[in-house]
């Protein structure tokens, strides 16, 4: 989806984070790789856009939203050992949620895709109060 790109772009024109893909992923193991300042890996990332009272993503569809987000979680605790973010562009804004803050929502919870996508837009923080704690961790 080109607007999932875009979000990507604007994190790396605007914010100047430095953003990869990743030659090694496939499957769940997310594409967008934000690195440190010795190209080491920070973290995951995980575009998103807010549309018509849905998240949208190149990992899942209308159908199987759930099952692909517990997918990715799954790899990023067993796999990955960094942490996992979703940015979600919702309008003009761009909120932030770390993957843990899902998973332990999902472990304590029995969720719906209403739920889960509620409990998303209304824990997730606005980037920009985010962005310069991982700046400095970079």
């Amino acid at each position: 989806m080109k607007e999932l790109e875009q979000i990507i772009l604007y994190l790396k024109s605007e914010l100047k984070l430095k953003i990869e893909s990743a030659n090694f992923a496939q499957g769940y193991i997310p594409r967008d790789i934000l690195l440190d300042r010795t190209r080491n890996i920070h973290s995951y990332i995980i575009p998103c856009l807010f549309n018509n009272e849905k998240v949208d993503s190149n990992y899942w569809s209308d159908t199987n939203f759930i099952d692909s987000i517990i997918a990715l979680l799954r790899i990023q605790y067993s796999q990955l050992d960094r942490p996992l973010f979703f940015i979600i562009k919702k309008d003009n804004d761009y909120k932030i949620i770390e993957g843990n803050i899902i998973r332990e929502y999902i472990l304590a919870n029995s969720v719906s895709q209403t739920d889960l996508l509620r409990f998303i837009l209304s824990t997730s923080n606005n980037l920009s109060d985010i962005i310069y704690k991982i700046k400095s961790e970079l």
